[in-house]
């Protein structure tokens, strides 16, 4: 290029822009997605807003975060709960570990976060009458939307898929990485049949 423009020197910041705009023209679009992934991801996303609630009445209350009675209790309703959907169990039992996995990374995060800094509001409701309740409600709406994205999970756009979902619905670090840790089970590789 000849002329006034080819004597700039290029902005760093427009650089990283330019950057950033080809980068994301890389990435596949959420809207390639099938349309049963976003109600999947946004049913475990609601379920880790429900862990920083759990981890609010766990900072008040003293109990620790691991709670291995609680978490097989969860694994086995759901694996109970799995031929409604016409899943498998051991698929239903990788798929709930990987929330209650995203879930406590949450509630350490969050815990950690308060301690370092300020106290959290008091919980509103108890953990076992009120939050535990909404946890138990989403379940099945979880189980029906996993049992919705099963057709999907070896294609070989799944990941990226998931990925793009996960930062359309949100930006806070501790729920993209707790995020990724939910949906470690939910794409497959394509000979995995």
């Amino acid at each position: 290029m000849t002329g006034p423009l080819s004597r700039m020197p290029a902005s760093p910041w427009l650089m990283l822009f330019a950057a950033a705009l080809t980068t994301g023209c890389a990435t596949p679009s959420a809207a390639s997605a099938p349309p049963a992934l976003r109600p999947l991801i946004e049913a475990m996303n609601q379920r880790l807003d429900i862990a920083t609630d759990v981890a609010r009445s766990k900072f008040y209350s003293g109990k620790p975060v691991q709670d291995t009675e609680r978490e097989q209790q969860v694994i086995a309703n759901a694996q109970g709960q799995a031929t409604r959907y016409g899943l498998e169990k051991d698929d239903v039992r990788r798929f709930m570990t990987a929330q209650i996995d995203a879930n406590k990374m949450v509630q350490y995060a969050r815990l950690e976060h308060w301690h370092a800094t300020q106290p959290p509001e008091t919980p509103g409701e108890s953990l076992t009458a009120g939050i535990r309740t909404r946890l138990d409600a989403l379940q099945p709406v979880m189980m029906q939307k996993y049992a919705a994205f099963q057709t999907f999970r070896h294609d070989k756009a799944c990941r990226d898929w998931v990925q793009v979902e996960i930062q359309r619905q949100t930006t806070d670090p501790i729920a993209v990485t707790a995020l990724q840790r939910a949906s470690d089970s939910l794409c497959l590789p394509a000979d995995d049949r």
